[in-house]
């Protein structure tokens, strides 16, 4: 069935439920029509019958006979003494009664009946009225050939439409699993080619997924030992740094931005997969400590003031690897585009994490074209201070389609009340931990 193409058998299913559909109604009307001619047939025969009963019942006697059937050379009637054989040889043969005899191409109607004076042959020469019948059952086959021959050019027609997007979309893909050159026309079944079509994307995207993942591992391996020598470096300079002294403050902060970089790394893996066994329960108010730490510095020049509102002690099950990659990211965002501003942070019900800033807020039109991060797009312009935007709110978006979370981003611009908010959507029944706390149990940093 391979060799066939789905086109041709749609065109045949479509024409044969169109011939048979011919066939009953032809068949049914040439049934109808023949019946119809034996019975008119039939009915004039039974009328000359009961004349000549008539004719013989007062005396008229054979003479009647000649005058009765003398006009119509179809008709013929004979009144023969009982004891004497019937005429036309066979013809009468099978004893009284109606009979419709078929002989030598010749179709008769008979009439065999006892009278007072012997037996009364009766036969109707039906010939012509056959001879109609078939030739309209010639009619009925050739306007049925014509029509099932206009019902295979309409079905083919509809057929081929019907298929052309199957093939369209199967040279597609075909022409991009090949690199983007151009696939030959699709012969054979066109379902078939669309499922070896998608057989052969589906390989071409695991092999680029093998080898992103591939690229990550060997990226991360070739990273970790410089970041691990450095580490090492870092904490034995810490151990002759004076306690209080600047240059200690400063190797701690370079400690973590190691220790930043090597969670990065880790996070790019992760990027790659969600592992269910990376999932633990993360402290929320810890996470967001740990992912501010490094952007500390970065964020008071800029003016960035964090308020840290989550509950202490809530927590969640997820990737905590994921979470700061998204959290990263968020605080970058806020302090390359937001500041000067106050960045609150706040923990709603079920497990919502609200990241809301005072700051200039976003024009309409850079907040529609900034709902592009979904694309990892890179090229949209800031107000020109900042420079390229998007990409960090990609990754964020990337890593939550990973993990099933949900990042929605409105603003507004303009006025004493701009603002920014991010909101971002844990997958529901994961948090757990004590209820929100009050005002002044919160903690700012």
């Amino acid at each position: 069935m391979r060799s066939i193409s789905l086109a041709s058998r749609v065109t045949w299913a479509l024409t044969g439920s169109v011939a048979l559909f011919l066939l009953v109604i032809c068949l049914l009307a040439y049934e109808a029509f023949a019946r119809m001619e034996d019975n008119l047939v039939d009915d004039v025969l039974a009328g000359q019958v009961q004349a000549l009963r008539h004719d013989l019942s007062i005396g008229e006697g054979a003479a009647a006979l000649a005058s009765r059937t003398g006009g119509d050379e179809r008709i013929q009637a004979w009144v023969l003494p009982a004891d004497v054989p019937p005429p036309e040889g066979d013809l009468f043969a099978q004893g009284a009664g109606a009979r419709e005899v078929h002989r030598q191409g010749r179709t008769w109607h008979t009439w065999v009946e006892t009278v007072a004076q012997g037996r009364l042959y009766v036969r109707y020469d039906a010939t012509a009225h056959e001879d109609r019948v078939r030739a309209f059952g010639g009619i009925l086959a050739g306007g049925a050939a014509a029509a099932i021959g206009c019902a295979w050019l309409l079905a083919r027609l509809l057929a081929r439409r019907a298929v052309a997007p199957i093939r369209i979309v199967s040279e597609r893909l075909s022409s991009w699993s090949r690199g983007g050159a151009d696939a030959p026309t699709a012969r054979g079944d066109e379902a078939a080619q669309l499922l070896d079509a998608f057989n052969r994307i589906q390989d071409h995207v695991d092999r680029s997924m093998a080898l992103e993942r591939q690229f990550a591992a060997n990226l991360s391996h070739e990273l970790r030992t410089p970041l691990a020598a450095l580490r090492s470096d870092v904490e034995m300079a810490l151990l002759e740094a004076a306690p209080d002294s600047s240059l200690r403050a400063r190797l701690q902060r370079m400690l973590a931005q190691v220790d930043a970089a090597a969670d990065s790394l880790s996070g790019a893996v992760a990027m790659n997969s969600a592992d269910p066994s990376r999932i633990e329960d993360v402290d929320l108010a810890g996470v967001l400590t740990e992912a501010w730490f490094a952007m500390q510095p970065a964020a008071q020049a800029r003016g960035l003031t964090l308020l840290n509102r989550i509950p202490p002690g809530r927590s969640c099950r997820l990737d905590p690897y994921a979470l700061l990659i998204v959290l990263r990211n968020l605080l970058r965002n806020a302090i390359e585009h937001a500041a000067p501003a106050t960045l609150t942070i706040s923990l709603e019900e079920p497990a919502i994490l609200r990241l809301r800033d005072d700051g200039p807020g976003i024009p309409a039109d850079r907040l529609a074209r900034l709902q592009e991060w979904r694309e990892g797009r890179a090229d949209l312009k800031s107000d020109g201070r900042i420079g390229p935007a998007g990409l960090g709110l990609a990754i964020a978006q990337r890593v939550c389609d990973l993990q099933g979370w949900e990042l929605t981003i409105a603003s507004s611009h303009g006025g004493p009340s701009s603002w920014t908010e991010f909101r971002l959507t844990l997958p529901p029944g994961n948090p757990h931990g004590p209820n929100f706390v009050s005002a002044s149990g919160q903690q700012d940093s």
